[in-house]
């Protein structure tokens, strides 16, 4: 994960709080950020450019432990990252990769937490004290929030379909690395039964990430929580896999 990271380069739970909304221009340099005047509302090419801006900085301090501020350039971006208006936007890719980052970096602070947390802010802290499933039930939710669509008048139903496949297998090795393969099985359950298996516009499958999804069910969570025979009769009955990778799952599973 932290190889697609640093290549990358370029709904939050409620133990963190936000931070004021940045500018729409951020320097490279400055160890501050300042906020906006009130009621500005920076165009989303705008908020893009600061957000990349800022993308390196983060990944760069994460990838050297600098817990503090890695979680204040989060806090900053998420202050003007939202959820769409639509199913499409030109921060879609921006939201993808700052999630992921996010997701990655409370999952490694909850499994491996460093000696100085007592320097940490509360909002950081209080992660710790969180039970696991609830913590990953919860950052789950948090990307719901933040990928499903806003509705005309208001937020629609929370909808796993319109997470990123990157997304969904970040929060499902999430769990595995926080020991709740459980909650990987509702998370991609609730994928599955929602995600739409044919292309409505061409009528050619939409591959989507479903590959590495089902892999992941079946290699890794499914097992993980003693479901061997019923990996196997889902294999069974799965129509969508190509046959070399339906040929690499039979040899794990019947082995």
């Amino acid at each position: 994960m932290f190889r697609w990271i640093l290549s990358s380069m370029p709904t939050t739970t409620s133990t963190l709080t936000k931070q004021p909304p940045l500018t729409t221009h951020v320097p490279l340099k400055s160890s501050k950020l300042s906020s906006p005047p009130p009621d500005s509302s920076p165009p989303q090419t705008s908020t893009s450019a600061t957000l990349r801006s800022l993308y390196p900085r983060a990944a760069r301090a994460f990838v050297l432990r600098d817990i503090e501020t890695t979680h204040y350039l989060l806090q900053s971006a998420f202050s003007i990252l939202k959820p769409p208006n639509s199913t499409t936007d030109s921060l879609s890719d921006d939201r993808k990769k700052w999630d992921i980052l996010r997701i990655t970096f409370e999952s490694t602070v909850y499994s491996s937490p460093s000696d100085s947390t007592a320097s940490w802010p509360e909002s950081l802290r209080s992660i710790l004290t969180e039970a696991p499933q609830a913590l990953v039930t919860a950052i789950y939710s948090r990307s719901l929030s933040l990928f499903t669509p806003s509705g005309t008048k208001g937020k629609t139903a929370l909808n796993a379909a319109c997470l990123p496949p990157q997304v969904l297998t970040t929060l499902v090795y999430s769990s595995l690395k926080l020991g709740v393969p459980d909650v990987g099985r509702m998370i991609i359950e609730d994928w599955l039964s929602r995600r739409e298996p044919l292309d409505v516009f061409g009528g050619v499958r939409n591959r989507d990430g479903y590959d590495k999804v089902l892999e992941l069910y079946i290699l890794h969570i499914l097992p993980k929580i003693g479901q061997w025979d019923y990996a196997k009769e889902f294999l069974e009955y799965e129509s969508e896999l190509p046959a070399a990778r339906r040929d690499v799952c039979s040899t794990f599973l019947f082995r």
